[in-house]
């Protein structure tokens, strides 16, 4: 198989009250926080909100397709404006499919309507790694399913049960975990690998979810 999948984000510090709840039937942008690793595709050329500048972001030598399927879980991330209702438990499940391709559904709680969620596929542009990927999202605007890479693993545990991803050029990044919850020594090896990809940690914010962190806090700012 030579595909991957990429996950949802979150705006947690965002309150209800800064967008409307969707009408029935119609198209809600932020609806599950939907671009989770292809944030850029909504942003200005250049626009690189957590990045501190220097080489595009590096990639992992390898990543196991099937391992790498399942549920995880975003503990945290650099807020993007699309995912202004997300306020909790965001989440993606993964899985392959027979094309070659990997199926994603993203969810998140939100304060502004019911709990939402957004499906998409992504595809693998790096076959040799399968660590660079092309993601779409069906019925998103300004999307071009041959562009850039949007979504590159640049941290993987050995045991596949937390990892960084992120845009080439930083102007995304998401930590997931197979667990809501990360002992102090993750979020310590967590904050290392931001800050030596060369992000600003501030950037990053926890993310609210049952079984893991309440708060929305700078990555920069935990003991």
């Amino acid at each position: 198989m030579r595909a991957l999948v990429t996950t949802a984000v979150v705006a947690p510090l965002l309150a209800a009250g800064l967008g409307a709840a969707p009408t029935a039937g119609a198209q809600d942008l932020t609806d599950g926080g939907r671009l989770g690793g292809g944030s850029s595709q909504l942003l200005p050329d250049g626009v690189t909100l957590g990045s501190v500048g220097g080489p595009e972001l590096s990639q992992v030598e390898s990543v196991d397709l099937e391992r790498y399927a399942g549920t995880w879980h975003q503990v945290a991330a650099i807020p993007q404006p699309y995912t202004l209702q997300c306020t909790n438990d965001t989440k993606a499940e993964y899985a392959v499919t027979p094309q070659g391709t990997v199926s994603v559904k993203n969810t998140c709680g939100s304060a502004i309507s019911s709990d939402s969620s957004i499906e998409g596929e992504a595809t693998v542009r790096d076959t040799d790694t399968n660590a660079s990927l092309r993601v779409n999202f069906g019925g998103v605007p300004f999307q071009d399913p041959n562009g850039p890479v949007n979504y590159r693993v640049t941290y993987l545990a050995e045991d596949y049960s937390l990892a960084i991803v992120g845009d080439p050029t930083r102007s995304s990044g998401f930590v997931l975990s197979r667990e809501p919850e990360l002992s102090p020594e993750q979020w310590s090896t967590v904050r290392g690998v931001i800050e030596d990809r060369g992000w600003w940690s501030c950037a990053f914010l926890t993310v609210p979810m049952a079984g893991g962190r309440g708060d929305a806090t700078p990555l920069c700012l935990l003991p």
